[in-house]
């Protein structure tokens, strides 16, 4: 049952009782539409299935000719996408939806964001989907501000639902919390776009990482920047913000004084002090810079192109100079206002040129004689008296004399000295907290063998073998199976294991792990023979190079070792996986994993203490990802997976059986689980004949019990004769755990995870074999049939391969394996 109000400027249809808190403020706070009817779908509980159904048959009763903005709340970021194609096809409307997460801003603002463009997209029966504007009502710069940009290893350009932010990217902490401040408060100004430089608390920005910004900004962009200086930026000594970019751009560049608040048809400016508070109201609101001529050369005074004047300043006389009293007037400057004679000293260009101090606001008393200055002082004690509380507070009165210096441009901190009177104190800065570690489990001395080592030829495919201290050339194996014993100890400054076959080992082999400083413990096959997949034939498996074998899964908990195969692609023909038993699951239900914890800390002890600082510093990035004292060993065990030394964990998981991979990757599931979420589109490839797809289409459903890798960008040069593309809803963003030589863009689906088949496109002239998939919510049954949203997801996906452009990103050839395999498959 759906039921219909009009709320504000919205159609909102909802099936509970009530609209909710989301829905309401959105249709109360948004602007009226001229070219479409704005509908608001409240979408809060578990619905039923034929819920689009009615809310096709609702809008038809409203007899709308126009087309539709819709607005879905209470959803997923997906939902907005899929639903717009499906309403469009349905009532043969224009539907706008968004396309990412839909952010209300301030002052009815309604900004989409994505990690693949985002923004509302326009949706119409049998055409292309078209791209409109990121954010709501459409400003004249839109264009300008629409993806997050890398500018330098330590800046990012981000968009905001008011404009864009230059800022560190290194601090994320501080950054989430001036970001949710900024898109809550700025409005988005119609025809000026602020570029906010710096952010509070953290490293000053750098005046190259503007330039690079500027460069590659369009038109359009430069036309409506407006600079503001937001956090700490790294200036020439006593030179101003503006002038600093009019000179390094070699352009006039404008400057907003304060961050905007408020209506976006009147804001109010504030200046921002250094922990990133607002401080003082300014007068003058905007500047105009210009470059100097040559090198060395004099400053232009700062021109004031907007202002305001509260009426306490009297009537206007002149541009920004206002009678306030019969002897005396005040005029408007960037750094506060200067209360004067009516006529203007020949210094006043200096005075007009002192910069703006973002803690406090000055009062300029004019003193050319003792009389005139007692009578200025009078009156500015009485001006800062009449002031608003906030600015009476900040207020400092300074006579002109000491304000004017000898040459434009002194710094605020040089003209401290001729402060003689304050209404009050201004507060002092607030230095941020030097960051504290994450702390580090102590090793237990326990002795074990390390992660896997590679085949011959995947060895020479990456990196060669780390010279070491040679072993013993004709070592006798225990029991022939060239593997030590649960209880063996590792020989070698690095744990390195004995010989394989009665091999010469030359020392610990390290794949992949270099960039990590990590040592991986394990046999050196860089010299094997016989060994490999043309040993026995082309579907010869591969033998257990790991460590000791674990048989069972009763004694992991007193054993730590495991087994990994090398990982591989499947073979031919296509394989699907057995469902595996509690005990081989590499999720385990509830939150309990305290006997996993103890066996990650003994098996992985060498592991642990080499990555340590590096985990250290990536958790006191992401605080997210930090919380609780089993934080650093599930971030340990995600780093280690995403390593060579889990190459071969997910076939393990994926043949069904029990052992000591099983409680590693708990641990790693339980550090996956707090990493960021990727909605959207995630890519694969595959090695599949024609008679492969067509088993995989019969099947509908498929579960991967291992760890689905993906990327959620397009790949470059992935293996593969077949393109998959899934479309995600709870994959997990790996880049903050990455090495130098991983996949930032990488996305992982936790082991268990279920993907419905919505198509196979077999090989054409001229298109590549492509396969379709969903991942399946966890309320959703994993039934045979279409299921909720899969018509959704499917024409989503084909948009995509219609919008989708560039080269696409490169994977490196020793990670691309990783990425080759269809969910469900062994």
């Amino acid at each position: 049952m759906i039921t219909r109000h009009t709320v504000g400027n919205a159609l909102v249809l909802h099936a509970s009782e009530r609209i909710s808190t989301e829905a309401r403020t959105v249709a109360l706070s948004v602007d009226r539409d001229p070219d479409n009817d704005i509908v608001i779908l409240d979408l809060q509980h578990e619905l039923p299935f034929d819920i689009w159904d009615t809310v096709a048959t609702e809008l038809r009763r409203q007899r709308l000719r126009r087309g539709i903005r819709l607005v879905v709340c209470g959803a997923r970021p997906e939902t907005g996408a899929l639903a717009g194609q499906w309403l469009s096809d349905r009532l043969g409307r224009p539907v706008i939806a968004p396309f990412g997460r839909m952010i209300p801003g301030a002052a009815g603002l309604l900004f989409v964001h994505a990690t693949d463009l985002g923004g509302w997209v326009c949706y119409r029966r049998g055409h292309t989907p078209v791209w409109q504007s990121k954010r709501y009502p459409v400003p004249a710069w839109d264009g300008a501000a629409v993806d997050h940009l890398t500018i330098s290893s330590t800046c990012a350009a981000e968009p905001l639902p008011g404009g864009v932010w230059l800022r560190e990217s290194r601090d994320e902490a501080a950054v989430a919390v001036h970001g949710s401040h900024l898109t809550s408060t700025m409005p988005c100004l119609p025809d000026a776009m602020p570029v906010l430089v710096g952010c509070p608390g953290t490293a000053p920005l750098r005046l190259d990482d503007i330039a690079r910004f500027w460069r590659g900004l369009a038109p359009e962009g430069r036309e409506h920047a407006r600079f503001v200086q937001y956090g700490p930026v790294a200036l020439p000594d006593g030179e101003q913000f503006g002038q600093a970019l009019a000179d390094l751009l070699r352009s006039p560049v404008r400057v907003f004084t304060g961050v905007p608040s408020g209506r976006p048809d009147g804001p109010a400016m504030f200046t921002v002090d250094a922990d990133g508070r607002p401080g003082w109201q300014v007068f003058a609101e905007e500047l105009a810079y210009r470059p100097r001529e040559t090198l060395g050369a004099k400053a232009v005074t700062p021109r004031i192109l907007r202002h305001r004047a509260p009426p306490e300043l009297g009537e206007p006389v002149g541009p920004r100079v206002y009678q306030y009293a019969h002897d005396a007037v005040v005029e408007v400057i960037p750094s506060g206002l200067w209360l004067r004679a009516p006529e203007p000293p020949r210094h006043a260009d200096r005075i007009r040129a002192v910069p703006m101090d973002p803690n406090r606001v000055r009062l300029v008393v004019d003193d050319p004689a003792p009389a005139a200055a007692d009578r200025h002082r009078e009156l500015a004690g009485d001006l800062a008296a009449r002031l608003d509380p906030a600015t009476r507070r900040r207020a400092a009165v300074q006579p002109s004399s000491l304000v004017a210096p000898g040459r434009p441009g002194l710094s605020a901190r040089g003209i401290e000295a001729g402060t003689y009177r304050h209404t009050t104190g201004h507060a002092a800065d607030l230095l941020p907290a030097p960051s504290v570690p994450a702390p580090v489990p102590e090793p237990v001395p326990v002795a074990v063998a390390g992660p896997p080592a590679p085949s011959a030829g995947e060895v020479a495919a990456t990196v060669p073998a780390v010279a070491g201290p040679a072993a013993p050339p004709d070592t006798p194996l225990p029991g022939g199976s060239g593997l030590p014993g649960p209880g063996a100890e590792a020989t070698g400054p690095h744990g390195a294991g004995p010989d394989v076959a009665g091999l010469h080992v030359t020392g610990p082999s390290v794949v992949g792990s270099e960039a990590a400083g990590l040592h991986v413990a394990g046999p050196d096959v860089s010299g094997l023979h016989g060994i490999g997949p043309d040993a026995n034939g082309p579907e010869a498996a591969a033998p257990d190079v790991a460590g000791p074998v674990l048989d069972g899964g009763a004694g992991w908990a007193t054993s730590p070792t495991m087994t990994l195969p090398v990982h591989r692609p499947a073979p031919a023909p296509v394989r699907f996986q057995r469902t595996p038993g509690d005990d081989a699951r590499g999720v385990r239900p509830g939150p309990d994993l305290d006997e996993e914890r103890t066996w990650f800390r003994r098996a992985f002890r060498r592991e642990i203490a080499a990555v340590s600082a590096d985990v250290a510093d990536v958790l006191a990035a992401h605080p997210a990802l930090a919380g609780g004292a089993d934080a650093v060993e599930y971030a340990t065990a995600v780093r280690l997976y995403l390593s060579a030394a889990g190459d071969g964990l997910d076939q393990a998981l994926r043949s069904a059986e029990p052992g000591g991979h099983v409680p590693f990757a708990r641990c790693v599931s339980a550090g996956v689980r707090r990493l960021p979420v990727h909605r959207g589109v995630a890519y694969a490839g595959a090695g599949l004949t024609t008679a492969d797809l067509r088993r995989i289409a019969q099947r509908r459903v498929l579960t991967d019990w291992g760890f689905t890798n993906a990327l959620a960008e397009p790949p470059a040069d992935l293996p593969g004769t077949v393109e998959v593309l899934i479309w995600s809803a709870t994959a997990r963003r790996t880049a903050a755990f990455e090495t130098g030589d991983g996949v930032p863009a990488r996305v992982l689906f936790l082991p268990g995870t279920a993907f419905t088949v919505l198509q196979v496109q077999e090989p054409e002239a001229g298109a590549p074999a492509r396969l379709l998939l969903r991942e399946l919510a966890v309320e959703e049954p994993p039934v045979d049939g279409r299921v909720r949203f899969d018509a959704l997801a499917l024409a989503a996906l084909r948009q995509h391969l219609v919008r989708r452009t560039g080269p696409g990103t490169p994977v490196p050839a020793a990670a691309a394996r990783r990425f080759t395999g269809v969910p469900g498959l062994r």
